[in-house]
């Protein structure tokens, strides 16, 4: 005769909890070998070998929908479902090491800021978050190994760009309202395209400006590069940005023609 045990002593031994057994129960993956004319629930050695098989499946990530599929069935076709569960796993790990990496740098950031504007801290969090986007986005302008490149910066770097980035959108900010011309808002877009030259020619040793898109090509793809900026802000900034072109001695009329 099958040794049985109670739902108190099932659960002891096999470390699940009673409510767990209950739940099992209650969407037929797991029935008790007997029932009690009180309601008693008893469970075998066989319950025990069945609930290993679904503590196995739970641990590669199955849901108990699709456990329960494979419980009614004799034989198990494994092969593909293993490919598909692993492939989900390999999207949840890259999505995961995307939130840890976006901790990381929210937690440097806050640890010389002690308040941050919250449209910059959301686009350094879009940022990281809509990295793989947006290297399929720029690809449409530079060849894949170069887009490789710009994402390919070490941590360290990235952080330190990070940094000197939103500093300056902290302070142009504040600077919102001044002249565009004003000396300190030039030199605040001056560091921002320091920051740009800096990055491309640690990346590939060559000036950016040999790739052409237009700010309207940006705009059309908000999600994807969102903007720190009020759209006021924005229009406050390209001027500026403007203006130093100029100074620069960048014809914006021949670049558009």
């Amino acid at each position: 005769m099958k040794k049985v045990y109670s739902i108190g002593e099932f659960a002891k031994k096999t470390g699940q909890t009673i409510r767990t057994l209950h739940y099992y129960d209650e969407i037929g993956i797991l029935k008790p070998s007997h029932v009690s004319s009180s309601g008693r629930r008893f469970y075998s050695e066989d319950e025990i070998i069945t609930l290993q098989k679904i503590v196995a499946l739970k641990f590669l990530g199955f849901s108990l929908e699709e456990i329960k599929r494979f419980m009614q069935e004799e034989k198990w076709d494994l092969k593909e479902s293993l490919a598909f569960q692993k492939k989900l796993l390999l999207q949840k790990r890259e999505h995961i090491d995307r939130v840890i990496k976006a901790v990381t740098h929210a937690q440097h950031l806050a640890e010389e800021q002690e308040k941050i504007d919250p449209n910059i801290f959301s686009l350094l969090i879009n940022s990281i978050q809509m990295e793989n986007q947006q290297k399929e986005w720029l690809k449409q302008f530079m060849p894949d190994e170069t887009v490789e490149k710009i994402f390919d910066i070490s941590e360290e770097k990235q952080l330190e760009y990070a940094k000197k980035l939103l500093g300056i959108f902290e302070k142009l900010k504040e600077c919102y309202g001044k002249d565009p011309s004003d000396n300190d808002v030039q030199s605040l877009i001056e560091k921002l395209f320091s920051i740009a030259k800096g990055v491309a020619k640690e990346v590939f040793d060559e000036d950016l400006s040999r790739f052409h898109w237009k700010e309207d090509e940006l705009a059309e793809e908000p999600m994807l590069f969102p903007s720190p900026f009020s759209k006021e802000e924005e229009e406050w900034v390209a001027k500026a940005v403007e203006i130093f072109l100029e100074k620069e001695g960048v014809d914006l009329r021949e670049e558009e023609s």
